[in-house]
């Protein structure tokens, strides 16, 4: 098949499979990641403030430093603002791009144009990739894959020119998302096994790209205070265990892509000796067909692509965020579809009719899954209910949904998600929360009371449920209880403007009004021209 047909087919793929994402909103962490940082996108002078910061989502410190993800977003803002249809249609774009961009490679490495249209198909239709095409908080995986893919072609393509070109295309991904890091490791093994000459490359190039790692990891460190992670590398029987269970989780997602999870619970990742034997079986296949001299070369580059990138992903260095997820898969199933295409390709002896159904079999099922999966990302509510379908222990699910609904109004399933949460996990904090919350709304003080109570017995410093707390002794007329609670907050944290407002009404309730006054004062110096400081003010005055 000529290159342009088979271009356009692939996009035409990419397009029909990922159509039905495009209408979704912002969901999870795009709320904290986009939505929320606007006011900080709308002034260009930031643009150096996300060179020197961490990706945090959630506020605190993040072993994550993608600056290039972030900057996108900066400038999404400038060319739509918030509208999630363009997010979207840029996350398909960008999926579109690694797909085009992973046949080429493929073509160059190994001069096979089969292969690298059955590999790509496939890549273009896997299941486990909807997370990261469907959400825009994700993007850092695709911008990661881009550079990282456009690096090796790059390199595959010989000369000066190309390898400076592939140097700063690793160094973009690198400042995408950390998997990139795998990329000379690849390179360094590939080029001691490999009889191909397609991606061999030169001590000097691989010394270069080490440098470039090495001057990454030197910024990451002067950005984020640590190389790699605050909690280091462990080997500790805990983390072996949890390590085997991860790889034993990669492995099925690999091989059985069809029960998904956005957010797998510890069930997932619960040791067992069958999935230790799995994961340590699967590690030793990795490293047989990385090596075996007479394995052939497409198989041993995707053996080794998948053994390194299997590392970044193995909570070795734990992960905070979920020690395991869908679109962790993202990088390392080049590798896994390059030997599947190997396979389909001996399997069916180069013969056009077979390899065609049997490409055909496997990108159909592949692609109704996928299509299937995109809507589960449409809006809050279908993502967290669709991980309570795949998996109803997942406490932090109903917990999400509780705080949802409660926003909405909807008390009773706020409620509901709430206690359910509770259940399964007496310990969960913000389902306690969003339970008193709840109650509060209700007109339920007591019940609010006794759950804020409960929260600050655990956890002192809570400044939400201590917030809460004071809002509900205002509630029931209990003022100096209330002042008690919003000068802890304030002892807290001083910025905190809605301490300094509600205790200057509990002061003003109390007949406190020079107190009341002094803490509508702040309220003003941290917020000026507060409307309801302002209001309470003028109250004071023309008393």
């Amino acid at each position: 098949m000529r290159n342009k047909k088979v271009i356009i087919f692939l996009l035409l793929v990419v397009g029909i499979i990922y159509t039905n994402s495009l209408f979704a909103g912002f969901v999870w962490d795009d709320r904290a990641l986009v939505v929320k940082k606007q006011l900080f996108f709308s002034r260009p002078e930031n643009a150096f403030k996300i060179l020197a910061a961490c990706d945090a989502p959630l506020g605190g410190k993040y072993p994550y430093y993608r600056p290039l993800n972030t900057l996108t977003y900066m400038m999404d803002h400038y060319l739509w603002g918030v509208h999630p249809l363009w997010y979207h249609v840029e996350n398909l774009l960008l999926h579109a791009l690694v797909v085009i961009l992973f046949y080429f490679l493929l073509i160059e490495a190994f001069n096979d144009k089969r292969l690298a249209f059955i590999a790509s198909l496939l890549f273009a239709v896997y299941p486990t990739n909807t997370e990261a095409v469907d959400a825009v908080f994700n993007r850092n995986m695709l911008l990661c894959a881009v550079f990282s893919i456009s690096s090796l072609l790059f390199l595959a393509n010989g000369g000066r020119k190309w390898t400076a070109l592939s140097f700063l295309a690793y160094f973009l991904g690198l400042l995408s998302k950390e998997p990139a890091v795998v990329l000379p490791f690849f390179l360094l093994s590939f080029s001691l096994t490999s009889r191909e000459k397609g991606l061999r490359v030169s001590w000097k190039v691989l010394a270069g790209f080490f440098t470039l790692t090495v001057f990454y990891f030197i910024i990451r460190r002067l950005v984020l205070g640590a190389f790699i992670a605050n909690t280091g590398i462990s080997f500790s029987l805990s983390r072996v265990k949890l390590i085997l269970s991860v790889y034993f989780a990669h492995f099925r997602l690999m091989f059985f892509p069809f029960r998904l999870n956005a957010l797998y619970t510890q069930k997932t990742v619960s040791f067992s000796a069958f999935k230790a034997a799995t994961a340590i079986s699967g590690v030793l296949l990795l490293v047989y067909l990385s090596l075996g001299r007479k394995i052939p070369d497409p198989v041993k580059a995707g053996a080794q692509w998948i053994f390194w990138g299997l590392l970044p992903v193995s909570n070795i260095v734990k992960i905070p965020s979920a020690p395991v997820a869908d679109r962790y898969q993202y990088m390392i199933l080049f590798g896994f579809v390059l030997m599947l295409g190997y396979l389909v390709r001996a399997f069916t002896k180069e013969k056009a009719v077979p390899a065609i159904a049997l490409t055909a079999a496997l990108a159909a099922a592949f692609g109704v899954r996928t299509f299937e999966r995109n809507p589960v990302w449409r809006d809050n509510i279908s993502l967290y209910s669709s991980m309570i379908r795949a998996d109803t222990g997942n406490a932090v699910a109903y917990s999400n949904l509780s705080d949802i609904y409660a926003r909405r109004g909807d008390l009773a399933a706020a409620i509901r998600d709430a206690k359910m949460a509770l259940l399964l996990n007496p310990s969960m904090v913000s389902a306690r929360l969003n339970l008193g919350m709840a109650y509060a709304k209700q007109g339920r003080v007591d019940e609010a009371i006794k759950e804020f109570k409960e929260i600050l017995s655990a956890v002192p410093g809570h400044i939400l449920a201590r917030m809460d707390l004071g809002l509900a002794y205002m509630e029931k007329g209990q003022f100096p209880d209330a002042v008690i609670q919003f000068r802890t907050v304030i002892g807290l944290d001083p910025t905190v403007t809605g301490a300094h407002l509600f205790l200057g009404i509990s002061y003003e309730k109390e007949g406190f009004l020079k107190d009341a006054m002094s803490e509508f004062q702040q309220v003003l110096a941290l917020e000026p021209g507060n409307a309801l400081a302002l209001e309470q003010i003028a109250e004071i005055e023309h008393t």
